[in-house]
């Protein structure tokens, strides 16, 4: 299992910290790839190559503005921006990359669940597939929790929506948060073997107003259980996505607790 952080590869101050205390690569995010000018991509290659971490998988896909579903798609704004994305994503050596995205999918009032399932399935085979694939990139389609969206909460769902997709480098995502607020539990994932291709981890219990934190403790939280079943599904990938209160003291906990499982 190969362990990563979410952090702005813009950051270089916590891309170095994380190197420097041991974890695998970093997720950064797609959209700020999508809008990258070539001194930015450059800049952040040189700062890749210096702390000896790739950006390996990125998040936050769509912008809530370029919507997926409802009356209004569209669709060459879409080809478009993806393509870019994908594009500069491969020059940084992502190999995934996660649809979470709840305001671009969200389904609109008034309009058809059925309708605007076919609506994620379209974009995920003849948008995002065939752009993906062209630079070795997966997509992983990201269960929500039902504060975030209206579609797509649970990984079964998740899993069913990239089987609906059709298309190899289309699989799904767990993550523990939001399989936490859904009743997800790990032997939901075993028995997806072969449909999970990256997992984030949290303590989805948080503190305060922190909805979800790093991990810190094997006494917080059964994570084991987790990476356990991600492990045996197949999964090759798992971030750490959570809030921080000092990333420079939580990052090396985290990785710390994780080679540990």
């Amino acid at each position: 299992m190969r362990f990563g952080v979410c952090v702005g590869i813009d950051q270089k101050e916590k891309v170095k910290i994380a190197a420097e205390c041991g974890f695998d690569y970093i997720e950064s995010g797609f959209q700020m790839f999508a809008a990258a000018a070539e001194e930015e991509l450059t800049l952040w290659e040189e700062t890749s190559k210096e702390y000896s971490i790739k950006c390996e998988a990125v998040n936050c896909f769509l912008p809530g503005s370029l919507k997926v579903t409802g009356e209004n798609v569209d669709y060459d704004a879409l080809r478009d921006f993806v393509e870019r994305g994908m594009k500069n994503c491969a020059r940084l050596g992502v190999k995934i990359v996660v649809f979470g995205s709840s305001g671009a999918r969200n389904i609109p009032e008034g309009f058809s669940f059925a309708e605007g399932f076919r609506q994620l399935g379209y974009f995920l085979r003849e948008i995002a597939s065939p752009s993906a694939a062209k630079y070795g990139i997966t997509v992983v389609t990201e269960p929500l929790c039902t504060d975030e969206t209206n579609i797509i909460n649970t990984v079964n769902e998740g899993v069913m929506l990239s089987v609906f997709a059709g298309k190899d480098n289309i699989k799904g995502l767990a993550d523990l948060y939001h399989m936490t607020k859904c009743g997800d539990t790990a032997e939901n994932i075993i028995n997806l073997k072969g449909s999970i291709a990256h997992g984030h981890i949290s303590n989805p219990e948080g503190i305060g107003d922190k909805k979800r934190i790093y991990p810190a403790s094997v006494d917080e939280y059964d994570y084991k259980s987790f990476v356990d079943a991600l492990e045996k599904c197949g999964c090759e990938r798992c971030s750490v996505e959570a809030a921080c209160f000092d990333f420079a003291v939580d990052a090396p906990k985290a990785i710390k607790l994780l080679r540990s499982l």
